[in-house]
């Protein structure tokens, strides 16, 4: 202890007995830990304590402190002056003269070494720092000195003073040390105070490790680095952002022009630049960008930050961002409406973020990967402009390669074509791709080995994430053709195909525009998604699938966000979209058991109408389609199991053979046939090394009939009763 004392500032020392002082004029209980007397022995030295001691007591008070027995400590004058000056306290008949004598002996210092002559100190310049940071008034700042001298031991607050068994015990101690009422301190350590908020003190009222860091010089940076720092990171420019920049650029400025505080939320899919996006705002404004900090694991001190910012940046000039902002932003929200299957998420202060909200004064852009659904109605209403990001479009992600590949100084090794041949495989966010490129600078790679690198280190990325990656698997098989697949109604296929050609290329005139929606049904197998795969091949366009499952969402309302999303994806990268088993997304509306079975229908509608692109959707079950779908789609084409020609078709092409009569009379009797299961049986035979012939091939076939003739009944036998 002595070896660290030697290091403490002579202002801290002298706080410390000055709040020890009055610590003696209130306290009235015991005292048994002589360590609280320690800072005293170098008032006087040991011979002149004794001496003081002798003289301000009777020789019988001090015999009868000399003679205690048991366990209780006798008066020694050959002990420390902390120890003597503890047995004293602690003698009741004692205490008042005791009490006496040491106050002027700490006054009398106290004057012949003011507080003023050591100003210059690290500590004192350190404590006026951090009250003019955090707008402390003199009973707040004296608290969390007091706490912060305890965290030192220049201070003791533990049982020797009184039982500290409750932040009540702590609060009476530091109000004897200031010399004040208990109601004052527990007013300056009140969960609402600015000692919570801005993380001073914790919920057990001692001092933060990171304000007695601070003010102990262990940390050296600016206190306010605590709470926020200013981005002087490099912006994209403002024309990167493209039609999201047109879209709210203008509006966003004038929201965000003059004096008046305003709160703007960005909110999304992860990775879609909403950071960047808020600093290139911020560029665009001539506003300075101040990101208030994230390291806390208390998302409530998070709030007292944003306070700390907005007091100390001027308003008119600055923008504020609380980024990654998610555990504040969710309010206290009850179980079903909050989520869809009974799950919890960790949940914010509603109450703190809305008084937030209404009282900040600097305008701020909150930042969350939330869904709507997820934050409180009451904390949306207050936020003066908000905007979803959307993932990354191809458009969107070639632009990032190219921004990133310049910045590196990669145009030699990353070529134009790899680029865009990444952006259109790999639907990682901006930030996976600075990620690879940086690793890639590292590998120093030859130019022969950049692609190949490049996927090795994209693959794993997207598999962490569980980011389907872009293949080959939308292209259709080598040998598929329209021919000798069983389409009922009366346009052919390839009738089909050239429809959607003249929609793509602006065919115009007669009344109206129609939609070019087309709905594939039909038994699994039938050729549905294959059909969607040759159709991007030959028109040369993407195809955006989604499943219907990968659309339903856990949060009300996320579902139709999703909706939207999907339709909005393929409008910007000029997709196909494909909705696979969209069945299980938009049931009939009259089997609904809850609202927003019925709401994701609507929605679905909604963007159907409103698409201006090619929209497929497949099922297997026709039947359980609303009907209000149904007449949103232009051409309906059912996929029947073949016949008996495109039996043979399929058979002879698929296993490159020919069939006697025989064997076409024994193909054509197995029923229920899709193209799908003559590539099924082929995929089964590949690595069997036994010369099959067509009569395994028939034998196999056979069995797959027959597998589908008993899921068939077991199907039917499970929906008696429902």
């Amino acid at each position: 202890m002595k070896k660290y004392r030697e290091k403490v500032s002579h202002w801290k020392e002298l706080k410390a007995l000055e709040y020890f002082a009055n610590f003696l004029r209130n306290h009235r209980a015991l005292i048994e830990d002589d360590d609280a007397f320690e800072h005293l022995s170098s008032l006087k030295s040991h011979e002149e304590w004794k001496s003081l001691i002798r003289k301000n007591f009777s020789a019988s008070m001090i015999e009868r402190m000399g003679t205690y027995g048991g366990h209780r400590p006798r008066l020694d004058f050959d002990d420390e002056v902390k120890g003597m000056l503890g047995v004293i306290w602690n003698a009741d008949f004692a205490r008042v003269k005791l009490r006496k004598l040491l106050i002027p002996i700490i006054e009398a210092h106290l004057a012949n070494s003011p507080l003023e002559k050591y100003a210059d100190e690290d500590f004192p310049k350190r404590a006026k720092e951090l009250q003019k940071t955090l707008n402390l008034n003199e009973v707040e700042l004296n608290v969390l000195l007091v706490l912060a001298l305890c965290r030192t031991s220049l201070l003791n607050m533990n049982d020797g003073h009184c039982h500290h068994s409750s932040e009540n015990d702590k609060a009476v101690f530091v109000a004897k040390c200031l010399n004040c009422d208990v109601e004052e301190v527990m007013a300056a350590l009140m969960e609402k105070g600015k000692l919570r908020r801005f993380n001073c003190v914790d919920h057990d009222f001692d001092c933060c490790n990171r304000i007695g860091a601070f003010l102990s010089g262990v940390i050296s940076e600016p206190l306010s680095n605590q709470y926020f720092k200013r981005s002087n990171e490099e912006v994209l420019p403002w024309d990167f952002y493209g039609n999201l920049a047109e879209k709210h650029g203008e509006l966003l400025k004038r929201i965000l022009a003059g004096n008046h505080p305003a709160n703007i939320l960005l909110y999304g899919a992860p990775g879609t630049g909403k950071t960047s996006f808020a600093r290139s705002l911020a560029h665009e404004l001539k506003r300075t960008c101040y990101f208030v900090t994230k390291d806390t694991n208390d998302g409530n001190c998070r709030f007292g930050a944003v306070q700390v910012c907005d007091m100390q940046v001027d308003a008119s000039s600055s923008l504020i961002v609380v980024d990654e902002a998610d555990e504040m932003l969710r309010g206290n929200r009850c179980g079903g409406l909050f989520m869809l299957f009974g799950s919890s998420a960790p949940t914010g202060d509603k109450g703190m973020l809305n008084t937030v909200l209404d009282d900040i004064h600097t305008p701020t852009i909150w930042i969350t990967n939330t869904p709507a659904g997820a934050l409180d109605e009451s904390s949306r209403r207050r936020f003066d402009y908000s905007i979803r990001f959307e993932p990354l479009s191809d458009f969107q992600r070639k632009a990032i390669w190219r921004n990133n590949v310049a910045k590196m100084r990669l145009e030699k090794l990353v070529s134009d074509e790899l680029q865009e041949k990444f952006a259109s495989l790999y639907p990682v966010s901006a930030g996976g791709i600075t990620l690879a490129l940086q690793n890639l600078v590292k590998l120093d790679p030859k130019p022969a080995e950049v692609e190949s690198l490049i996927e090795k280190l994209m693959a794993p990325h997207c598999e962490l994430l569980q980011l389907p990656t872009a293949s080959d698997k939308m292209l259709p098989a080598k040998d598929y053709t329209l021919d000798g697949l069983n389409i009922r109604g009366a346009l052919k296929l390839d009738r089909i195909i050239e429809a959607v050609r003249n929609f793509r290329s602006g065919k115009s005139g007669g009344v109206d525009r129609p939609r070019m929606n087309l709905l594939l049904s039909g038994a699994p197998g039938t050729g549905k998604t294959e059909f969607v795969k040759y159709l991007g091949s030959v028109l040369q366009a993407k195809v955006v699938v989604k499943m219907g499952s990968d659309l339903l969402d856990m949060y009300v309302g996320g579902t139709e966000q999703r909706i939207k999303q999907a339709f909005a994806q393929a409008e910007a990268e000029k997709a196909i979209l494909f909705l696979d088993e969209i069945d299980g997304l938009v049931q009939s509306r009259d089997r609904a058991q809850r609202s927003w079975e019925v709401t994701q229908v609507n929605e679905l509608l909604y963007q159907m109408e409103n698409f201006s692109g090619v929209m497929i959707g497949a099922t297997n079950f026709l039947a359980n389609l609303d009907p209000a779908i149904l007449r949103r789609f232009t051409f309906k084409l059912e996929f029947d199991y073949l016949d008996d020609a495109g039996k043979i078709l399929f058979f002879e092409r698929m296993f490159e053979t020919k069939l006697t009569a025989a064997e076409a009379a024994r193909l054509a009797a197995i029923p229920r046939l899709a193209p799908g299961d003559f590539r099924t049986v082929r995929q089964g035979l590949f690595y069997l090394d036994d010369g099959a012939d067509n009569h395994v091939r028939l034998a196999e076939l056979e069995r797959e009939s027959a597998a589908k003739s008993v899921n068939r009944a077991s199907a039917e036998k499970r929906s008696i009763g429902f």
